[in-house]
């Protein structure tokens, strides 16, 4: 028996990191990565003159627990369940305690990974403030390690309980407590202290872990919760690549209809198509809503001209090469296959309703410019993001196309 659910882990962890990487190879590819390096780039220089301005009052011991507490109280169990399981795995249930002991490591180290990542971020500013050594890394990244494995059992313990209410209670609890840890650590206080609060976090442990002692498995909520966890990642995946499993949420969207309007003629097949689609469609408007709010709001609240030109044309190159996977979304409708009319058209009509999006984008994006009295700059943002849009769409996009449907057949 022991051998069987030592099998069943071992295949899912396989098919887990094959589903990992028949997507991520296409998430890392092409120009984003250029587009990423470049924004981490700039990103990473700002940051290291925005710490230079610091002084010794800055509150880095309390920005820093904030942001670690938040990342340890996120701490997902990955179960790597599946509905089935409910069934099958049901009567084995009782001697499934390796396997999810094994599930709560295998968390650990995906998990570890940022944290380890956002503390590096983090460690110039709490160096510029309190005068420690970068030395000091090792030692809070293994502290910061052993509060994510407390989170993670924690955790654990917590979803033997249905009620939604005490799963955010419990997260709450583990964020002032991971948080309060982290404060204290960072900011040198009194060792009475921090022993104190470590002893709440052992005792909160320990009565979780023997009030859900005698208590089942919530099946439906592990596998619910597995299912959120990898539509999420499908999501991500979506931007850059057709994810059979993902299927957006359409909405009706009435009061849209006037800026959707477009003639019935045979010409307009496929422009009716994306753009009903674009609008009505979830994972595609939400997309671009999301994109195009972030952008603005960086615009606006920085002063920075070469900023927010790049930041304009950075996030309209995200938005449209996001939105690429429009095009094939009805490659598989049997009643699109039988229109008569060309498959220029199809792609003719994409590159308009591209175009069109990116310049709507564009105007926004020099919006925030215009507001604040900067007319000259919000022209000249206008105008390099119409020439982008243009760009984008007659010449990357018409290879991005052919490419696409070169692998379609």
């Amino acid at each position: 028996m022991m051998n069987k659910v030592e099998s069943i882990w071992k295949k899912r962890i396989v098919e887990y990191n094959q589903e990992l990487q028949k997507y991520l190879k296409y998430m890392f590819n092409d120009h984003l990565l250029f587009v990423l390096i470049f924004a981490l780039g700039g990103a990473a220089y700002t940051y290291n003159q925005w710490v230079k301005t610091l002084d010794p009052a800055f509150p880095a011991p309390l920005i820093m627990a904030v942001i670690l507490g938040l990342l340890l109280a996120w701490s997902p169990v990955y179960t790597f369940l599946r509905e089935a399981d409910a069934v099958f795995l049901l009567p084995l249930e009782m001697r499934l305690s390796r396997y999810f002991t094994k599930c709560i490591w295998i968390s650990f180290m995906f998990q570890s990974y940022i944290q380890l990542l956002v503390l590096a971020a983090l460690m110039p500013m709490y160096v510029a403030v309190s005068g420690s050594s970068f030395g000091s890394f090792f030692p809070l990244l293994g502290f910061i390690l052993a509060l994510k494995v407390w989170n993670l059992y924690v955790r654990w313990f917590m979803l033997r309980f249905q009620e939604k209410e005490a799963h955010w209670i419990d997260s709450f609890m583990r964020f002032l407590l991971s948080g309060a840890l982290v404060f204290l650590v960072l900011s040198g206080a009194a060792i009475v202290m921090v022993v104190v609060v470590a002893t709440i976090m052992i005792g909160y442990a320990l009565y979780f872990y023997q009030s859900t002692k005698g208590k089942n498995l919530k099946w439906d909520l592990l596998i619910d919760l597995e299912q959120q966890r990898m539509l999420i990642f499908y999501r991500i995946a979506n931007m850059f690549t057709d994810v059979p499993k993902l299927k957006g949420k359409v909405h009706r969207r009435k009061w849209l209809d006037g800026m959707v309007k477009t003639s019935f003629s045979q010409a307009s097949t496929y422009r009716y198509l994306y753009l009903r689609s674009l609008v009505r469609t979830s994972e595609y408007s939400g997309l671009y809503l999301r994109l195009t709010l972030i952008g603005v709001l960086l615009i606006y609240s920085n002063s920075s001209f070469i900023f927010s030109i790049l930041t304009a044309l950075v996030f309209l190159y995200l938005t449209a090469f996001q939105l690429i996977p429009l095009f094939k979304r009805f490659d598989y409708k049997i009643w699109v296959l039988i229109y008569p009319v060309s498959k220029e058209l199809k792609k003719s009509s994409f590159q308009k309703i591209m175009n069109q999006a990116m310049m709507i984008q564009s105007v926004i994006f020099s919006l925030p410019l215009f507001i604040k009295g900067a007319w000259m700059e919000g022209l000249i943002t206008l105008l390099a993001g119409l020439s982008f849009s243009i760009l984008f769409s007659q010449f990357y996009l018409v290879q991005r196309l052919k490419k696409m449907e070169e692998t379609l057949f």
